[in-house]
């Protein structure tokens, strides 16, 4: 819907070639963001599986002949495909539902980094590390409760899951998680 609005008025605005011309550059634009996302993603899944958080022997491997993680490609792919029967409005929210979480709990971790400084006896000015991220914050928070509902069910169940494998592989929280080992590092430089 939102699409065919977008196309209607570059029509309106500037007749059959504007359109044409916004037309082509929308599908090239969707296409570019959907490439970067597919392999962001790919490449995420990767570590989080040669870090053990994740299945190894299906998310931690490269390609022989590429250096690439093939099965995360085909994986994300397949996800991707399913945004075929999503309007735009919906996935957008999809989409932006984890980048205001992400950018709400950022600004979250700031101040508790200024509050784990300052018990250490640093002095930290506390507009920068607490006013500014909490107005970052709310604001972040604000537009995040202003989604479509869809979309925050779906993203607070996935955020669930995520704490509960968290959970799993810490034993309760008692560990630290996986991080990658000087070996690894090694493996990974020499692949890259």
């Amino acid at each position: 819907m939102v699409f065919q609005i977008q196309v209607s008025r570059s029509l309106q605005i500037g007749g059959q070639l504007f359109g044409a011309v916004f037309l082509a550059g929308l599908v090239v634009a969707q296409f570019a963001s959907g490439f970067a996302a597919q392999a962001s993603a790919s490449r995420l899944l990767y570590a989080m599986g040669r870090d053990s958080v994740l299945p190894k022997a299906v998310f931690g491997r490269l390609s022989e002949k590429f250096h690439t993680p093939v099965a995360n490609l085909v994986i994300t792919g397949v996800v991707g495909l399913i945004a075929i029967f999503l309007d735009v409005a919906t996935s957008t929210s999809f989409i932006n539902f984890g980048a205001f979480t992400a950018f709400t709990l950022v600004n979250a971790s700031v101040v508790f980094h200024y509050v784990r400084q300052r018990r250490a006896g640093q002095q930290l000015n506390p507009v920068s590390y607490v006013v500014v991220p909490v107005i970052g914050a709310i604001i972040c928070a604000y537009l995040l409760s202003r989604l479509d509902s869809n979309a925050i069910t779906l993203g607070v169940s996935w955020l669930v899951l995520g704490v509960l494998v968290l959970a799993l592989i810490t034993r309760g929280f008692k560990a630290s998680p996986p991080e990658m080992t000087a070996t690894e590092k090694a493996t990974v430089e020499a692949a890259a």
